[in-house]
């Protein structure tokens, strides 16, 4: 055989190599994955069974969530939003930290083309989203203050223990209870308190109001654990006539109520929320219309039925 045919017929095995290579690497790549951005908050059990059930549904539903941590600091959110922006998520779900901050965060998503999801919390007009799911928080807190002016008789003095000021749940909650009190003017809310995501904060300030208040006979706390440290002051001092009212529905809540410490709350369920924002976010790429909002329940938990319902957190 002559040097040309030689070297003709390595040319041609080098080709047959190297396409044998190339369809053993296309047999070998597995379809990416979508890609879903999920930025929340984390600094409570609530929001860690949110990510909880979110991971577990990406994960039954065959696409890869990142979920970053916001801290409730809407300035770190923009920011992670421009990372996810970077990282051309398919999609974004979104807990906005206040919603006014975030619309320009949102409106960052709707230039990027990349789609939105609202979850749990509710985000300022100015900016485009797929649908928001999620607690109607307004309404569940509608729910504990309805329980807690029942529970007052629709007369007396009650205090509020609200969230960090200007976020979502705050303005919600404390918006709840003004408009439930328009229906009992006999009801006087003489306080309100931020407990700073603190147990011992809210004890502190529960012993002083006692003292300075002692016709107080209800307390509206903007969530379970404070409601809770709130009745153990009160249980403590004697003061069993006063009715305390927490949001969320979480286990120790409910036992609470069971006990007679806590006179209600407001059931949430976050692991169902974070699921449901994955679920949305898959139908929506896979072409589905969806309707603008997915709301999650919120019924009331009182002693007498407090036995029907299991805390998410």
């Amino acid at each position: 055989m002559n040097s040309g045919k030689m070297m003709k017929m390595g040319i041609m095995v080098a080709v047959a190599a190297v396409l044998a290579i190339a369809a053993a690497g296309c047999r070998d790549r597995s379809p990416r994955k979508r890609q879903i951005g999920f930025l929340m908050t984390l600094d409570h059990p609530y929001w860690q069974n949110m990510r909880l059930g979110a991971k577990d549904e990406a994960s039954k539903l065959g696409v890869e969530v990142t979920i970053l941590n916001a801290k409730e600091d809407p300035v770190l959110q923009i920011e992670q939003i421009k990372e996810m922006i970077a990282k051309r998520v398919d999609l974004l779900c979104l807990v906005p930290m206040k919603a006014e901050p975030l619309v320009r965060g949102v409106q960052m998503l709707n230039r990027a083309g990349i789609p939105v999801i609202i979850v749990n919390r509710e985000v300022a007009p100015g900016c485009e989203y797929i649908c928001y799911t999620g607690t109607d928080t307004y309404a569940g807190a509608v729910v504990a203050a309805k329980i807690l002016a029942e529970a007052m008789g629709g007369k007396g003095e009650l205090a509020e223990f609200h969230q960090h000021l200007g976020t979502g749940p705050e303005v919600a909650r404390s918006k709840a209870l003004r408009d439930v009190l328009k229906d009992y003017p006999d009801i006087k809310n003489v306080a309100r308190i931020p407990h700073k995501g603190e147990r011992d904060i809210v004890k502190t300030e529960m012993q002083t109001l006692l003292q300075k208040y002692p016709s107080l006979t209800g307390i509206y706390a903007h969530g379970d654990n404070f409601a809770i440290a709130a009745a153990q002051v009160c249980r403590k001092v004697g003061r069993t006539d006063v009715k305390i009212v927490g949001m969320g529905g979480s286990k120790e809540a409910i036992e609470a109520i069971k006990n007679g410490l806590l006179t209600g709350t407001s059931y949430q369920q976050p692991e169902e929320e974070g699921r449901s924002a994955i679920r949305l976010a898959v139908k929506y790429l896979e072409r589905e219309k969806l309707k603008k909002r997915y709301p999650v329940d919120c019924p009331p938990i009182t002693r007498e039925n407090a036995h029907k319902f299991k805390g998410q957190f």
